[in-house]
């Protein structure tokens, strides 16, 4: 059996989990897998909170079998810091069904955070009246971006790439949006910093500074215009 130290993953789920296990408050049977992701819980929970404080009723709903954002919200409630929104989970047929029944609400937003590939995504995309695409800067990230952008392209969705984790004023950094841009591919003006405040936030409500995410949200939302 693996101990925490083995574990690849979050480092504040790891976190969250020990101290659980400590106080015996383990509420919930918990399962971890995959790899490292790109940020595509942080930033749903954080332009879910942007859209929030605008005044917006919203709603998350989690389909990655992960289940890192219900886990976040699990975790901010068993902090008595509750997120200031409800999380829920959804698999791929409970997303047809909402594409199909859902009505049209003035006021309210639905955020999906999906993994990263799979039939669920296929089937948020078609849901989605726009979709973001969070990713690192790295040639191995662009491929799959890509790949991602080609989705939205092929059902005829209007979408963004969002570069997380930016290490600012880099050739790399300049090199990714070129590509991006090249490619002809909608890309967000906002870049989110490499910042270690994140990792602080798990199991919490962001605090009022959200890094960038206000911003990612106000071009969003003249898109969703």
């Amino acid at each position: 059996m693996l101990n925490f130290q083995e574990i690849i993953g979050h480092d504040q789920i790891k976190e969250h989990f020990q101290k659980a296990i400590e106080y015996n408050k383990v509420s919930h049977a918990y399962i971890l897998t995959g790899i490292r992701g790109v940020g595509k819980t942080t930033s749903s929970l954080a332009i879910a909170t942007a859209a929030q404080r605008s005044g917006l009723s919203v709603t998350v709903v989690d389909t990655d079998p992960q289940g890192s954002a219900t886990l976040w919200a699990q975790a901010a409630e068993d902090a008595d810091d509750p997120l200031p929104f409800p999380v829920v989970s959804k698999n791929q047929a409970e997303i047809r069904r909402m594409r199909e029944r859902r009505p049209d609400r003035d006021g309210e937003l639905i955020v999906i955070d999906t993994p990263p590939n799979g039939a669920v995504v296929d089937e948020a995309i078609k849901t989605a009246d726009f979709v973001v695409i969070p990713t690192l800067s790295s040639p191995i990230d662009l491929q799959q971006t890509m790949l991602t952008a080609a989705q939205c392209q092929d059902a005829g969705k209007d979408y963004a790439v969002l570069i997380v984790m930016a290490r600012k004023g880099t050739n790399a950094l300049r090199a990714f949006r070129t590509a991006v841009e090249e490619y002809g591919a909608g890309i967000f003006d906002t870049e989110i910093p490499l910042r270690e405040d994140f990792k602080a936030d798990f199991g919490h409500t962001f605090r009022s500074n959200l890094n960038g995410y206000e911003d990612v949200w106000n071009e969003l939302r003249g898109e969703l215009r």
